[in-house]
């Protein structure tokens, strides 16, 4: 019942520029690691699925220890591989957040010189300002002043050389009546000379004051123009300089955060590496405890194949006499008619008559076509019959029949007509078997078994071709949904195709 055995053999601001570079540089890193990892994984799952096929008949508690030890093994290189790669992302990651926050201090300390070449400009400017006003009201003083002066000038002017009598001073100086009269108004006179000399130098230098307080005002609205320009320039540099700091602040934040998040994925990568290796651990001592229960499952089933085979090649001896029998029983019945057929000829051809003595057709020894046995189920085959090796056990063992891959639950009939002989769970690793005997067939007598199944239906009796009989399944040494076909001569098993 279970397969026979052979032995064999994973300082300009650049903090928007340097960060989103190294995100864009480290994203892509990890999308390829991502994609080889993805890889690595489907391929082992392939492989692990291959196992099931491998392990079909195994001890269940056996084939999930190796299937458990296998996956882990196989997912170990890829949890290092993850581990490192998390590992120097977090590297890139503190790098690039060194990087950030450098540019960040580098893009701070240029906000504050520009904010204090600003705010120099800006009293520079202030002071210029305050210089023009002053020149301007000084200018617009020594102009009232200027043209007062000028006035009275004007009217001393027109009071020396254009007064008539005693009004003007030449009259006076003229009109005296007494020498003394006269020295007196001389002296009037050479007063009024003095003070229309006084008023003429001081419109002199209030002229030339002008001049100077004019070309002054022309220079510092010059310089007013110049620093007006200046601070645009540097209040323009302060904004740029203070965008930039916003900017290098965000993207170190970005970077800081960055790094945090690369730190705990290595952290999680790392304990998904540890947690892995304990169970690689725990998974190789269970199983071997299951390779030593192992051992005494197949001695016996070993035991129990032979019980079975015996029962087998005895019900084929007792069919074959049992054909034999009915063979000979029916070439005496035929040989009888033969000789019955004849006596009638020979009594009619004594009374003169003509009798044709009919011959009875030969008894056929083997009547069964090559397609005997119809399909039980439909499904894909996912393991054929023949010798396999067993990864856990280390030996060649025989895959007794085929499996179709089928749903739980799905029904299962009778291959040909026959005798339901045993029916019931079986403790070899067979789950719930039911098998059919179907007599002698081109000289062998032909049973079929039907393993796994989820439920029973027919339990004794005979069956028809096509008849439900139960329900596939998964139940004793079975790795997943499907139904294991078997077919045996004489006790021995066969390939199935032979009499499909």
């Amino acid at each position: 019942m279970r397969r026979s055995e052979k032995s064999g053999p994973a300082t300009r601001l650049t903090a928007a520029g340097l960060v989103i570079t190294c995100s864009v540089s480290l994203g892509s890193a990890l999308v390829a690691r991502a994609d080889s990892v993805s890889d690595q994984k489907k391929r082992n799952d392939k492989k692990i699925a291959a196992l099931g096929q491998q392990l079909e008949g195994t001890n269940a508690a056996l084939a999930r220890a190796y299937v458990n030890l296998q996956r882990t093994n196989a997912a170990l290189p890829i949890a290092q591989q993850r581990v490192t790669s998390a590992q120097a992302a977090q590297v890139r990651a503190q790098a690039a957040q060194v990087a950030a926050e450098a540019t960040e201090a580098r893009a701070i300390a240029a906000e504050a010189k520009a904010r204090a070449h600003n705010e120099a400009v800006a009293q520079k400017l202030a002071v210029a300002r305050a210089n023009e006003q002053r020149a301007k009201e000084q200018l617009a003083k020594s102009g009232a002043d200027l043209v007062s002066s000028q006035d009275a000038l004007d009217s001393y002017a027109a009071e020396v050389f254009q007064g008539s009598g005693q009004e003007s001073q030449l009259g006076m100086v003229f009109g005296s009546t007494s020498p003394e009269d006269f020295a007196n108004r001389l002296v009037m006179a050479d007063t009024a000379s003095a003070v229309a000399s006084d008023t003429i130098d001081k419109l002199a230098a209030m002229t030339a004051d002008n001049t100077s307080t004019r070309s002054y005002l022309t220079s510092v609205r010059g310089e007013i123009a110049e620093l007006k320009r200046q601070a645009e320039a540097a209040l323009r540099g302060a904004e740029a300089a203070a965008a930039a700091a916003t900017q290098a602040k965000n993207q170190a934040i970005v970077a800081k955060n960055n790094a945090v998040t690369a730190a705990q994925n290595a952290a999680a990568a790392k304990t998904q590496l540890d947690q892995l290796k304990s169970k690689q651990s725990a998974y190789t001592a269970d199983l071997a405890v299951q390779k030593q229960s192992e051992a005494a499952d197949l001695a016996s089933a070993r035991a129990e194949s032979a019980r079975l085979q015996a029962v087998l090649v005895e019900r084929a001896r007792k069919a074959r006499i049992a054909e034999q029998k009915r063979q000979a029983r029916l070439r005496a019945e035929r040989a009888a008619k033969i000789r019955a057929e004849r006596a009638k000829a020979a009594a009619a051809k004594r009374r003169g008559q003509v009798y044709i003595p009919k011959t009875p057709p030969p008894v056929q020894s083997d009547p069964t076509p090559s397609n005997y046995l119809s399909y039980p189920a439909v499904g894909p085959t996912t393991s054929g019959f023949g010798m396999r090796w067993h990864p856990v056990l280390q030996k060649w063992m025989l895959h007794d029949g085929l499996d179709w891959g089928i749903p739980c639950g799905t029904p299962v009939y009778a291959a040909a007509p026959g005798e339901v002989i045993r029916a019931g769970w079986r403790a070899s690793g067979w789950g719930n078997q039911i098998l059919i005997d179907h007599g002698i067939h081109r000289g062998v007598d032909l049973v079929t078994s039907y393993n796994h199944l989820s439920s029973i239906v027919k339990f004794g009796g005979s069956v028809n071709r096509g008849q439900l009989i139960g329900y596939s399944g998964t139940t004793g040494y079975s790795t997943g949904c499907h139904l294991h076909f078997g077919t045996y001569e004489d006790g021995t098993p066969v390939n199935p195709r032979k009499w499909l």
